[in-house]
């Protein structure tokens, strides 16, 4: 039991989890700066805004994990199309997976709504790993 704890610490403070959380703020950063931006200076719907904002953050967190979290080495057109039909089909994944655990909880049941998009952001996070780790970035042959 002691061994599988420090592996799991030493593998919560290595490189690659380091740079993911390091890249996962400045994303949450970039989309609520474009959100704002779009919103508050350009007056834009907010939806449109909030969606505008997803993909910048989503392209932005493909290009940093691809290249500095999870340094793939991909050559071919077909294998970096796969890695960011991957990515994004994870994405969307997790925000639907999101939006169902808000409406289930706050709105059905009418729990807190900062407790659940707490925790929606959590269960989000993990699983966005999950999916760059085992799936978009996997260490494979081109």
């Amino acid at each position: 039991m002691k061994e599988k704890c420090k592996a799991l610490w030493t593998y919560c403070t290595s490189k690659e989890m380091i740079l993911y959380i390091v890249f996962g703020a400045l994303t949450t950063g970039l989309n609520l700066a474009v959100y704002f931006l779009l919103t508050e200076a350009l007056r834009m719907d907010v939806n449109l805004a909030y969606f505008l904002a997803w993909v910048v953050g989503m392209l932005f967190a493909f290009v940093t994990n691809k290249k500095y979290v999870f340094e793939s080495k991909t050559k071919t057109w077909t294998a970096v199309l796969y890695e960011l039909g991957t990515f994004t089909g994870g994405r969307v994944l997790t925000l639907v997976i999101g939006e169902i655990l808000i409406k289930v909880f706050v709105k059905t049941l009418g729990q807190s709504n900062v407790l659940w998009k707490l925790i929606s952001n959590v269960v989000e996070i993990v699983l966005n790993w999950m999916v760059s780790k085992l799936i978009t970035f996997r260490k494979k042959a081109d």
